[in-house]
């Protein structure tokens, strides 16, 4: 089954108290904690939809809306965000989205982004790859690995790169290279990547409410 998830994983400075009142914080609209939902209920996806992943002292707060444009726009203004999750030192925006094929991640280091890459299929609107900043030395490992090209029935020029470690005991096709890079940067920078770990998280769900219309907007429509 593919993973569908993004958002933002940071350590507190301070224990979350009250994670739903953080939560309204960080969105800057009124959410309300729900019980576990079911299936075709829920979906990070939908601009209502939070769900908030704890693994001891790192939190995931997963939800599109949250952070796409930090990782398509590298010009994006961060300082809001920055300041609602309290000022961590280090915090990460990610994508990975198995469906789509987009795999992203974005590192921002008290307030500032210093590296950013988003890998999509690309359309007439993006490009297949979004880059900011200097490279990271853990991601060197793959960005400067080997690779050989897989021979398939098209073109030369389209036959896909196959990057490999050691003698290929791990290879990764390049448009996986970015969902590779971005499990590591989670695993050494906050201990625990959320869909390939054997720990289980304290889980929270909230769905953002719906702001009351005035009596001039029925009269309007």
């Amino acid at each position: 089954m593919g993973i569908a998830q993004a958002g933002i994983v940071f350590r507190p400075l301070e224990p979350l108290v009250d994670i739903e009142s953080f939560v309204s914080g960080l969105f800057g609209t009124k959410v309300v904690q729900i019980e576990h939902p079911d299936i075709g209920q829920f979906d990070i996806r939908n601009p209502g939809d939070v769900m908030v992943q704890r693994f001891e002292d790192a939190y995931f707060v997963c939800n599109n809306d949250l952070v796409w444009d930090l990782l398509e726009f590298p010009q994006t203004d961060v300082t809001q965000t920055y300041r609602r999750l309290g000022s961590p030192q280090l915090f990460m925006a990610f994508c990975h989205y198995d469906s789509g094929g987009s795999y992203g991640y974005a590192f921002f280091e008290n307030g500032k982004r210093t590296r950013s890459r988003l890998q999509t299929v690309g359309n007439a609107h993006r490009q297949p790859l979004i880059e900011y900043g200097a490279e990271k030395d853990f991601e060197r490992n793959w960005l400067s690995a080997n690779f050989y090209l897989e021979e398939d029935d098209c073109p030369r020029e389209e036959w896909q790169k196959i990057y490999f470690q050691g003698n290929r005991e791990i290879e990764v096709p390049e448009y996986f290279l970015t969902k590779r890079i971005l499990e590591e940067g989670m695993v050494g920078n906050f201990g625990v990547c959320p869909w390939d770990t054997n720990l289980e998280p304290s889980c929270y769900f909230f769905k953002a409410m719906e702001k009351k219309r005035h009596w001039w907007q029925f009269w309007k429509d």
